[in-house]
Formats: structure tokens, sequence, C-alpha cells
């Protein structure tokens, strides 16, 4: 995926040891951060050459090569960083991350440990090694078909929607337009929002512009839909001073009388000098979803929402540190079941963007739960939606053996990917009082290790499971009897619930 305001993939700022910028670091520096990456490099090279602020130059190469897509070099130079003397914690997060595209797995999993070590952090992975948390995200492997789309061209498409039957989506391919603006960094066009019919999306090749006329001079997309398909939020560079400068907000179209309205509204949400993206709306329309880099975040870019109040959009709400990670969310989508599903570096999965899913649970949601292998790849996976019935829809992915950047695949589940929460309360059977810190072991029936955690103070733990497979639970603890539970496929049935309550005696 092009690493462009519109993506906004995790650049966690560095500081220059030294108080005097020479002033070429500065030029090199306003390159970086006008996301001109290829001449920042070019410029950190020559930088570097001469023996200047050898940390902070040396760790901004490695960035350009990661914002550039090229993870063998970003690695090499992220390797050569974390061996000065003032390297900062984030930069043995971002090796590690460079190195799980490589799927150099082990090594990764070091320069991690060693990130969480120095920000006395964990990452959330069910409790269980980084060696076996992978095991498990593999082992639910050849569940998914995914077919590349007609529609895909050697330029970038992502962000798909579903709009009456039509498939809406973002790409950067040229326009056939009188004043045609593009990118200068790339010599691109910049994205804009397409619309095909989705009766051949396999053989055609045929897109138009979906809102003509409404395009600025900067990028457009992704998009959401209202429940009614009337409303259109759209993810917009917006300029926001005399100079040019632009940030990402979202903007609000209504659809009338057959088309849709040109005049826009702006979200009352967004702070000046951060930004607002990817927009997704609950069923009901009450809550809206989105990404934001602002002060308060745990991360690159965080994942938020806003509730509809008498009319009005709540202060932004971050979901915290169970959904966002040091590294990046983005792409949030909420279907109609309340399933949150998104995209992220940080969280630990097969390398780039992997797409995770986080299930209701109380007021929130659960602990995010990896695709898997087909959704998700060694390389950049992200914005999915789904059609009717849940299990089929489109995702973008820059895997190999696509047309180009980005491409929109479509995916069909070949057995269904269901949940169930499991969830039940542990008690001594002497007294009947719950029986807090019970360690609970899940494990599949050829004993791979799925789950370890404990009962809270109440006694009570859940976990949610894929409701397709048999799994086994211990429950242990010290100077009492331990307990095993078996669940099979029928007693899992599909998306729901299952209570297993458990009590425990003295030895």
């Amino acid at each position: 995926m092009k690493k462009l305001l519109v993506v906004l993939l995790f650049v966690i700022p560095i500081s220059v040891s030294s108080q005097h910028i020479p002033a070429a670091l500065k030029k090199a520096n306003n390159s970086f951060n006008r996301f001109d990456y290829e001449k920042a490099l070019t410029q950190y090279l020559k930088l570097e050459e001469k023996g200047i602020s050898k940390y902070y130059v040396t760790r901004r190469i490695a960035d350009c090569y990661r914002m550039l897509n090229m993870p063998v070099l970003a690695t090499e130079w992220y390797e050569k960083a974390v061996n000065f003397p003032d390297v900062e914690a984030e930069t043995y997060y971002l090796l590690g991350l460079s190195l799980r595209v490589l799927k150099r797995y082990d090594e990764s999993e070091q320069y991690m440990s060693r990130y969480y070590t120095l920000t006395k952090t964990k990452p959330l992975q069910r409790g269980l090694s980084p060696e076996d948390y992978l095991a498990f995200i593999k082992s639910d492997s050849g569940r998914v078909v995914v077919t590349n789309l007609g529609i895909n061209t050697n330029y970038s498409e992502f962000g798909p929607q579903i709009w009456n039957k039509n498939l809406i989506f973002t790409s950067n391919r040229p326009k056939d337009e009188m004043v045609k603006y593009k990118d200068a960094r790339n010599n691109r066009s910049f994205y804009s929002i397409f619309s095909t019919p989705m009766n051949n999306l396999f053989n055609n090749r045929k897109t138009n512009l979906f809102i003509p006329g409404f395009n600025s001079k900067f990028n457009e997309g992704p998009v959401c839909f209202s429940s009614d398909k009337n409303t259109i939020y759209i993810t917009r560079n917006m300029v926001v001073d005399q100079s040019g400068k632009s940030e990402l907000d979202i903007v609000s179209l209504r659809y009338r009388n057959g088309k849709w309205d040109k005049s826009y509204a702006t979200l009352p949400l967004k702070m000046k000098g951060y930004m607002i993206a990817h927009p997704t709306i609950s069923d009901d329309d009450e809550r809206l979803y989105f990404v934001s880099d602002m002060p308060g975040g745990f991360g690159g870019m965080d994942i938020y929402y806003s509730e509809r109040k008498g009319g009005f959009l709540s202060q932004p709400v971050n979901l915290g540190p169970n959904i966002n990670t040091p590294g990046d969310e983005l792409f949030p989508t909420i279907t109609s079941d309340g399933r949150l599903y998104f995209a992220s570096n940080g969280h630990t999965g097969l390398g780039g963007l992997d797409i995770f899913v986080a299930l209701p649970l109380g007021n929130g949601f659960s602990e995010p739960i990896n695709l898997g292998p087909g959704i998700n790849s060694s390389f950049d996976d992200f914005s999915i939606v789904f059609e009717e019935g849940g299990q089929s829809g489109y995702f973008a992915s820059n895997r190999p053996g696509g047309k180009g950047e980005d491409d929109i695949y479509h995916f069909e589940m070949v057995t269904p990917l269901n949940y169930t929460l499991i969830t039940g309360v542990i008690k001594n059977k002497e007294t009947g009082q719950p029986e807090a810190d019970v360690q609970i072991n899940v494990t599949k029936r050829n004993g791979m290790p799925v789950a370890s955690f404990q009962s809270g103070a109440d006694g009570l733990f859940n976990i949610y499971l894929i409701s397709d497979d048999y799994y086994k639970f211990s429950f242990r603890k010290r100077l009492m009897e331990p307990v095993e539970k078996e669940l099979t496929p029928t007693q899992l049935g599909g998306f729901g619930k299952v209570t297993v309550n458990i009590e425990m005696e003295l030895r």
C-alpha cells in the first residue's frame, strides 16, 4: 500500500539530539513531513555520508524505506539504528514490524519483546507466547477463497463499499477530466472515488467517477454510507491555511432526488493540526467510528468513536488499549451484528497490516482476533466490507500476484467463520463463593494452545472461540483439585453464547 495521506501509516516522531539543526537536515525533514519519502531518502542518505545526526538520520532512512514499501532495506537500516547508544524504544518496535513483513518471525519477536520490556507494556495475544500465538493464527487456514477483481489496474484500488448494487472504491488511477491534478511526489493522480456495477466484477473493467464534479485538487476516500444509503461520509484532504497545507478530515453529503448533493458538511470532530479519517457508522446511525492521530492516543493512528446525542456528535472517545496499539489501527468497519473489523500493524499478525475482528462484549469489544491466512498475508491487508450474510465480501491487499500497488479482492468463506462467546463463573464447591485468579488454559483437540488467562475477582471468565472446532478447558488453582471441560462444535453451534459454570474443591 502506498504510504500517502489517504492511507497514513505509522511514523513515530523522533528528536534531533543537537540543538542546532543544519539547513540540509531541515530540508530533509520538510520533505519527510510532506510525505515525499523518495526525496527525503535521497537527502538523508547524503547527510548520513557526512556523519550528521547519525542516529536520527539512520532511523529516518529506515523510516523512508519502510514507507516506500521496501522492507529489506528498511530492516537493514533499523538494524543499524538499534546499535546506537541513544536508540529509542520505538525503533525496536519498527524493526520488529519490518522483520514480520519478511516472515522472520523469531527475530521480530526478539525486538518486539525488547520494546515491551523498555516501555513496561505487553502485547495482546491471549496470554500465549509469540510462537504459540502465531501458530494459532496460522492453524485456521484453508477457510477462505480469494479472487482478484477485473476492475484492478496497475494503480492502487482499496476501500471497497457497497451501494445500491454498485461497488464503490478509492483509486489513484487517471481520471478523464479537463484539468488533471497530480501528486508532485510521484506524478500520479490524486485519489478519487469510483464505482462499478457488481454484476460482473471478475471480468468487468469499466468504472466511473462516483460523484462527478465533486473531486477536489487533492485526495478523496475512503468512504462509508448510512444505513439508508442516503448519506455518504468521505475522507478528504482539506486545505487548512493560506500556504496550501492540507489535513485529512471527514465530510458528509446527502443523496436527494436521485443524485448526490455537491454541498458538503464537515464533522465537528477534528482538532487543528491533527487528522480524522476512515469513517464507518453503526447500523442505527448513532455511532460513528473513525481513525485519528489526535493527542491522547496509544500510537500512530487510533480508532475513536463519536455518538449522536440530541442530533449532535459527542466528543471523540478512544477505544482504548484493548483495540489500539503503539502501531496503526486503520480502516474500521462496523457490521450490523456489532462486530468491529479493522486493520492493524500493531497487534501480532502475519506481517504488514493484518485484518482483525473485535466482537461485542459488555459495553465494549473483545480482544481482537486475527482473521488468519487467506484474508491476511505477510503484506498489507486492509479495508474489509461484507456482503449480505457476512460470509463473503471484499478487501484490499498489496500481496504479490496482483495487478498493481493495492488491489481489491473478493473473498468467500468455504466454511462459515462464526464465533461463540464462552462465559461462566468459577465457584468454590464447599462455600459457593467465587474463585478468583483461577488459571484457565484453552487448547485445541490436538493440544495446540489457544489462550491462557485467569478468572476475575468475581470468578467470571469469558472468551470468544471459532464455533466449528473442538476445545479443551483446564481450570487450575493452588491447593484445589483441577477441573477439565471439553466443548464440541455441536455444543458451540453458530454465533452465540455458551455458559460454562465450574465448581472447584479443595484437595
